[in-house]
């Protein structure tokens, strides 16, 4: 959710559920309080979904189908979101009944369950006519990035050692992930990219240009970032044309 456009669309979504008023809620609530009820419904539950969704789905899918796991992950994510709605349901209207509850658990599981498996098998329809040229062209994203909530993947630029994790550099933002840098590095692949140093490796398409920096060489990424060159891996950058 570090993405700025995702919190904007579920905004939107918060807005035009204020302005419908689905639920009842366009008699009984006037329409500010209407409209920004619906905003925190939307903008909580979606927050809610996304990380604990996302989380158990990236588990769940080593032992189980994507569909599957896509599956459980939104059931799993059902109990959170009704405690976000429960919460929001309290400062806007005061406390539910147990049965009122109850049936938000219900839906919230539901709802949750079918929008993320709605999500993979959109994710993994079948190709059109033509699309296994498109695919030749244009290929398939790094596992890597498979880690990563949908609204936080994009185009790989840099890894880096963080402790126990790697920081894993996007067009979207950076993002830490429990794994180890080799393991990393070989879902990169078909990101074409160069280990430079034994904590980093970079993108070759995001290297914007190569120099040295207090007589050591470094490489400057499209996003700022300095990245060190080590005596181990300088050879194989000076072959790839990163460095003079």
């Amino acid at each position: 959710m570090r993405d700025g456009r995702s919190w904007m669309l579920l905004a939107l979504m918060g807005l035009i559920a204020g302005l419908v008023g689905p639920f009842g809620t366009y008699e009984a609530v006037p329409l500010v309080p209407r409209v920004l009820y619906w905003i925190a419904v939307i903008i909580g539950t979606g927050a809610m979904g996304t990380l604990v969704a996302g989380l158990a789905e990236r588990r769940l899918k080593t032992w189980f189908p994507l569909s599957v796991a896509a599956l459980i992950g939104g059931a799993l994510a059902g109990p959170p979101i009704t405690a976000v709605v429960a919460l929001v349901n309290l400062l806007a209207f005061g406390p539910d009944t147990p049965i009122g509850l109850l049936t938000l658990l219900v839906y919230c599981t539901a709802i949750a369950a079918a929008v993320t498996l709605l999500s993979a098998l959109l994710g993994m329809r079948p190709k059109a006519a033509g699309a296994e040229v498109a695919a030749a062209i244009v290929p398939d994203e790094p596992a890597l990035l498979e880690r990563l909530p949908r609204p936080q993947r994009g185009r790989l630029l840099h890894i880096a050692v963080s402790d126990h994790y790697v920081d894993v550099s996007k067009e979207k933002g950076t993002t830490l992930v429990l794994m180890r840098l080799s393991d990393a590095i070989r879902e990169t692949a078909p990101e074409p990219g160069l280990q430079v140093h034994r904590s980093h490796w970079v993108a070759l398409a995001a290297v914007h240009r190569g120099f040295r920096q207090g007589g050591k060489p470094v490489l400057e990424l499209e996003n700022g970032t300095v990245v060190p060159v080590s005596r181990t891996f300088v050879d194989a950058v000076k072959a790839a044309g990163l460095l003079g």
